[in-house]
């Protein structure tokens, strides 16, 4: 079956973004692929669900594929619009929230000059410190990462997120004795925690390939020893990796590739384990909106906010336990409430003037009015 392309540039932010997108007939899947300077940021895939490909013709899919590439474009220009306006303000939220966007997108400079911005505007903001030293870490400026991740834990020691992303700045760094023992630290404040886990045996494992005679570290046979135990012991007594045939089978691969002292492999397996414990990234599910809302209008496009409540409550059933998601399912609903509001005032007011002696049409609008005012104090307050 025949392949169907589009290719376009964006001027957006400064840059020039070159859009790549292509579809196939046989099964109506599309792929969009955005170039920052030759280098693959974002990767964008969509598929006609309930459609056959007998049910549709060439020019149709053509229309579907121009419409997905077009959307793709809107969106970074979009991008760009928002994080301007956020420039124009003291908010250091946005800031932060828009580094998040920007990071998720492969757009690391971007993210850094904004979680950079954030901890200008507010200088105790924590978060902003430890998505700072991610990028960071994504950009392979180690020592950077270090340097800024190590400030954030001195604002808060006990937060096992920030020590292990400590660690694992320091992992990659080759710095196997201070990942070690932020590692622990991590796993001192939290026990359970397995990326710690796993990424501690990582650790062990990289230095024997990297470091065997290093001196400051145990000996090979003390870091073996360490990876063995959390792979036959630890985890396999961990309720998350009960019963579930995937886990089980790597723990033992593991325990395998270990004792044939083959520790690139073993490297590989749990990183495998790492990808599928990982959370799902729900940046642009989460932030995107919030900021689309502030500064980009779209709290008022009710078929953007219905399907954006759609996939915030599909996203809660997939992840009920997940706080974020919850937290912004329920600002949806708020604004939902307020455009209904301000609707609801307009029929007031809209039945008043048809019928002027209309008296509790009058009376209803002036408490919508007057009690309108104080619902919009609140949904700012939520979003402050």
């Amino acid at each position: 079956m025949e392949q169907l392309g589009i290719n376009s540039n964006v001027y957006a932010g400064g840059k020039i973004f070159h859009i790549q997108t292509d579809g196939s007939l046989m099964d109506l899947s599309m792929q969009s692929e955005v170039f920052d300077s030759g280098r693959v940021v974002m990767v964008h895939k969509k598929k006609l669900d309930g459609t056959k490909p007998d049910q549709i013709t060439k020019e149709q899919f053509r229309d579907f594929l121009k419409a997905f590439h077009d959307e793709i474009a809107w969106e970074i220009e979009l991008l760009f619009f928002i994080r301007d306006r956020i420039h124009t303000i003291k908010h250091a939220i946005s800031n932060n929230k828009m580094g998040l966007l920007f990071l998720h997108k492969g757009l690391v400079e971007e993210a850094i000059t904004e979680f950079e911005h954030a901890i200008e505007k507010s200088p105790d903001m924590v978060g902003a410190y430890n998505n700072l030293g991610l990028a960071y870490i994504q950009k392979g400026a180690h020592e950077q990462a270090i340097a800024v991740l190590k400030k954030s834990c001195e604002m808060e020691p006990r937060y096992a997120d920030l020590r292990n992303n400590l660690g694992y700045a320091y992992l990659r760094a080759r710095m196997y004795p201070e990942a070690t023992m932020e590692f622990e630290n991590a796993l001192t404040v939290n026990n359970g925690y397995v990326e710690a886990h796993l990424n501690r045996a990582v650790t062990n494992l990289e230095s024997i390939i990297h470091a065997p005679a290093d001196t400051t570290l145990p000996s090979v046979s003390s870091r073996k020893f360490v990876v063995q135990e959390l792979f036959q012991k630890t985890l396999p007594a961990n309720p998350e990796f009960a019963n579930f045939r995937f886990f089980s089978f790597r723990f033992e691969k593991i325990l395998k590739q270990l004792q044939a002292d083959d520790f690139a492999a073993c490297v590989e397996t749990i990183n495998e384990i790492k990808e599928a414990i990982r959370k799902p990234n729900l940046d642009e599910t989460i932030h995107g909106f919030y900021l689309k809302f502030l500064f980009g209008g779209a709290g008022k496009d009710e078929k953007v906010l219905s399907e954006y409540r759609l996939r915030l409550e599909k996203a809660v059933e997939e992840n009920p336990m997940y706080a974020d998601l919850r937290n912004s399912l329920g600002i949806v609903y708020l604004i939902q409430c307020r455009n209904l509001f301000i609707k609801a005032m307009g029929e007031f007011k809209r039945a008043y003037e048809i019928n002027p002696s209309y008296k509790n049409a009058y009376k209803n609008f002036r408490l919508v009015h007057n009690d309108g005012r104080e619902f919009l104090n609140l949904l700012r307050a939520v979003l402050k």
